[in-house]
């Protein structure tokens, strides 16, 4: 029954999550950039819960944009996928109270995330201005992401924190 409730946070949250970036945010883009939601959860979720959730967290999420968004199947499924796996092999240095692992992790993901969508979409595509790419669209976002990630893994965490609690009480 306790596992129930964490599936369903879960969905919940990558569905929510999805339609933040997708619909909310769309609207809220500054300097022409918007946050990446899905990639803050898959990395919250990793970080908290481990390589498990990371992976599963991670390949829906992807799924999600492969399937609205992609022109093929499976990338982006496979670039969270990956990015959940490590950021849940981080589940051992976790902390309740730190807050600069998880906020590094975020920034350090963003970047990663960034120069992948670069190499893979841009340059093997025959265009190189990264240094353009990275001045406008990488940084920003990344800087963006990290302002939207702290509020966002606080209410992440808490949700965690009491899904946990119950899943013990119930145990007793």
């Amino acid at each position: 029954m306790m596992r129930l409730k964490r599936t369903i946070f879960y969905i919940l949250s990558v569905i929510l999550c999805f339609l933040l970036q997708t619909a909310v945010f769309q609207f809220l883009k500054l300097a022409d950039v918007m946050p990446n939601i899905l990639l803050i959860l898959t990395v919250t979720l990793g970080l908290i819960r481990g390589k498990k959730a990371g992976i599963g967290i991670g390949f829906s999420s992807g799924l999600l944009i492969d399937i609205f968004f992609g022109d093929v199947l499976g990338q982006y499924a496979l670039l969270y996928l990956l990015i959940g796996y490590i950021n849940g092999c981080f589940n051992s240095l976790f902390y309740e109270d730190d807050v600069l692992l998880p906020f590094g992790l975020l920034v350090i993901n963003t970047l990663a995330y960034s120069f992948v969508i670069f190499f893979f979409f841009f340059a093997l595509r025959g265009r190189f201005a990264f240094f353009s790419y990275l001045k406008d669209i990488m940084i920003p976002e990344a800087v963006y992401t990290g302002l939207i990630a702290l509020p966002l893994y606080k209410l992440l965490l808490f949700i965690d924190v009491r899904i946990s609690d119950s899943e013990k009480r119930s145990m007793f």
